[in-house]
């Protein structure tokens, strides 16, 4: 999807080049001041937001399983001379490519619903973590992932919360950076794999490594316009505008590996 998404509208890369962040407001203020510290960001994609962090004085490092994406981050790194480190390694693996230890672990925005076994991806950030350091995630709230897509005219739950650890398997073109959903991206590879996780799966992976929960958030505004209904703001949050549910769309997690 890289190629795709470096085009999209959707990630602003002119805007970012021109020195704009990537980052939304809720992990800028929730994550504090990153000045001099060392920051691991799994799942990084194409490293807008590694770099994001890079320029509020983080050293950062990002992975991403993508050589596509990888390649693309080191590109940017370059092209706007913004030191990182980027590396190509599936999340799971991290252990066998990366032996550094990081002040920070960061991931965010529609990371986790791609990964299958949670407790092997809280030991690789417990791997990860120097003692005092911490964790911080931000992601579509678990609620979010219930409510029907298709139907814009009213809000409706439509999808399982508890679903045993099986994925949804589904074929279809089209993305969500397509700004048309009647003229939707022709895919080459159209399968795909998705896994939904509870609230308490999420905090017991963390809690099983040893990891302490400073705080948990939840939020009534989305990351991306997943229903019909959902508006991007000027804050860069996605809202619902005529349908005024006030259900949580956003999940913040932030965990302390002790001393």
């Amino acid at each position: 999807m890289v190629d795709i998404h470096v085009k999209s509208k959707f990630y602003r890369l002119e805007e970012f080049k021109a020195g704009k962040t990537s980052l939304l407001p809720t992990e800028i203020e929730e994550m504090g001041d990153v000045q001099g510290k060392t920051l691991l960001h799994l799942q990084c994609h194409f490293g807008i937001d590694t770099l994001s962090w890079a320029r509020k004085g983080a050293i950062v490092t990002g992975v991403d399983f993508s050589d596509k994406a990888i390649i693309k981050a080191r590109e940017l790194s370059n092209e706007l001379g913004i030191q990182a480190t980027f590396n190509q390694s599936n999340v799971y693996d991290i252990p066998k490519v990366i032996n550094d230890k990081f002040d920070i672990v960061f991931t965010s925005y529609g990371t986790i619903y791609w990964l299958d076994d949670l407790e092997g991806w809280a030991k690789v950030i417990n791997y990860c973590l120097k003692p005092g350091g911490f964790f911080y995630f931000i992601d579509g709230h678990p609620f979010s992932g219930l409510i029907d897509e298709k139907i814009s005219d009213k809000f409706k739950i439509s999808y399982h919360y508890f679903t045993n650890g099986k994925p949804f398997i589904w074929q279809e073109d089209g993305d969500y950076t397509d700004e048309d959903p009647n003229n939707p991206t022709i895919l080459e590879n159209k399968l795909q794999y998705g896994w939904s996780h509870s609230i308490s799966e999420i905090l017991n992976s963390l809690i099983g490594v040893g990891l302490k929960l400073e705080f948990l958030h939840e939020f009534p505004f989305g990351f991306f316009g997943f229903h019909p209904d959902l508006k991007r703001c000027k804050d860069g949050l996605w809202r619902f505008q005529t349908l005024k549910p006030e259900v949580p769309l956003t999940l913040s997690i932030k965990a302390i590996k002790p001393l």
